[in-house]
């Protein structure tokens, strides 16, 4: 096991199929965001575990992400169109949906300090409810 840390340390290169494949994915989406590095980084907290799991790119709903899904030792990877915990979660929620069972915690949980958390909680509201921000 590796020293406890904020996120997993393994990464993947997205294989030539599964880029392809990527690109074929629908999306409600005027403008797709796409992962801006090659080689690209569990988001999985840093708790023993075989399956790894990296933005790849918006998705096919409007609070979806496609996630490259890989596995230690497996050849091959795979494709997955989840909700995303930045998307339909905040701050102050707890656990995690990048996929079921997914055993570390939201991204969101590593916010710190409590203010900060509560400031872009209150970023994701002004989003929601279409505002900008007090200047």
């Amino acid at each position: 096991m590796t020293t406890p840390g904020f996120r997993c340390t393994a990464t993947a290169e997205v294989q030539a199929d599964t880029w392809a494949a990527a690109k074929t994915i629908a999306s409600p989406r005027d403008n797709l965001l796409w992962a801006s590095d090659a080689v690209l980084q569990c988001l999985i907290e840093d708790v023993d575990h075989d399956f790894h799991a990296a933005f790849l790119r918006t998705g096919s709903r409007p609070d979806s992400d496609v996630f490259l899904c890989w596995r230690d030792g497996v050849p091959g990877q795979a494709l997955a169109d989840l909700d995303c915990c930045l998307e339909r979660r905040d701050p102050m929620d707890i656990g995690c949906t990048i996929f079921k069972h997914h055993p570390g915690l939201c991204e969101w949980r590593y916010i710190d300090p409590p203010d900060v958390a509560a400031t872009a909680q209150a970023d994701q509201l002004l989003k929601e409810w279409g505002l900008s921000p007090p200047t």
